[in-house]
């Protein structure tokens, strides 16, 4: 019915795959920081002249004479060291040479799952850095991967520049959320199909065993890349449809489903499309607002078809 076209909608969308910040160097007063996959002819990276503050797009070349570097040290101050930690997105740093480590930046369990499940490919890792001298003290720079470039300035403070400027359309930091709008997708078709199915008159079984299918192939479909059996997703919502008139379905209740439906889709979906844009920044917490605002929906859907239930049964 009306949640097939949105379902087919939903699944025609697709991200383009980024590109990944893999690698960091200083050349003099100048960070250079190189991007794997890049187009031909397009700029092979970024540099900054200002110890990371601007960025400007780099023309070098992309041959390395050296694998990147994982570990450095400060020009002049061989005791205070940083290094990347390997497999995630992470850097600890070190004030005896290396002999021991401590944190000094990572990425939030939230913030993780976020980029994690932006990129089909791999979740985010930091793959080298960099340190520069600078007057009031030193920055590095980090390759930090599908994650763009991070930074720490001479105040201390790290700084996800993620993709800067001349990078703007490499990527944006949203989480792949095709799991929860399936769900949010599936419960409005139940919500729909539920509703329609209370206001029945006749034919409830016949329209029960039609609606069964819809939720499963709906469910189905959205989850499979190209479902050679779509078509019966939509032929289930078609025998439904005429079943619903055949079976005189009551208007109240069709009113209650057309209206609801899409509204526990919003509120299955939007607290996790906050997640994903940082508001709110927990998962726990997102999870926690869709299950209370679908809730609401359905017990305000509920107790109007009951309403309506009891005034023709008091008719009677």
């Amino acid at each position: 019915m009306a949640i097939v076209p949105l379902a087919l909608f939903a699944m025609a969308a697709a991200a383009e795959p980024p590109s990944v910040v893999d690698s960091v160097q200083v050349d003099g007063d100048q960070i250079i920081v190189l991007i794997a996959g890049r187009d031909q002819g397009a700029a092979t990276g970024i540099s900054s002249v200002d110890g990371g503050v601007t960025w400007s797009e780099y023309y070098g070349r992309q041959v390395r004479v050296r694998p990147p570097q994982t570990a450095a040290c400060v020009p002049g101050q061989p005791q205070r060291c940083y290094q990347v930690l390997p497999g995630r997105p992470a850097v600890a740093e070190s004030d005896d040479g290396g002999k021991t480590w401590r944190p000094s930046w990572s990425l939030s369990d939230d913030q993780y799952d976020r980029l994690a499940r932006r990129y089909s490919t791999a979740g985010p890792r930091s793959l080298a850095l960099a340190v520069q001298a600078r007057p009031g003290g030193h920055v590095v720079v980090v390759a930090n991967g599908l994650d763009g470039v991070l930074v720490r300035d001479v105040e201390g403070t790290w700084r996800r520049e993620g993709w800067p400027e001349p990078l703007a359309s490499g990527g944006e930091e949203t989480a792949n959320l095709d799991p929860e709008q399936r769900v949010a997708l599936v419960l409005a078709a139940l919500t729909l199909l539920g509703a329609v199915g209370t206001g029945m008159r006749r034919l409830g079984g016949v329209y029960a065993v039609s609606a069964l299918v819809v939720c499963v192939r709906l469910y189905a479909m959205l989850g499979a890349d190209r479902d050679p059996a779509a078509g019966v997703t939509v032929l289930g919502a078609m025998v439904c449809f005429l079943v619903a008139i055949a079976g005189q379905a009551r208007g109240v209740a069709v009113a209650v489903g057309l209206g609801a439906a899409p509204l526990v889709y919003a509120a299955v979906y939007m607290p996790f499309y906050g997640w994903a844009h940082g508001m709110p920044g927990s998962y726990a917490v997102a999870v926690g607002a869709a299950v209370v605002m679908t809730a609401g929906v359905v017990a305000a859907s509920g107790a109007l078809i009951r309403r309506d239930l009891r005034r023709r049964t008091a008719t009677y």
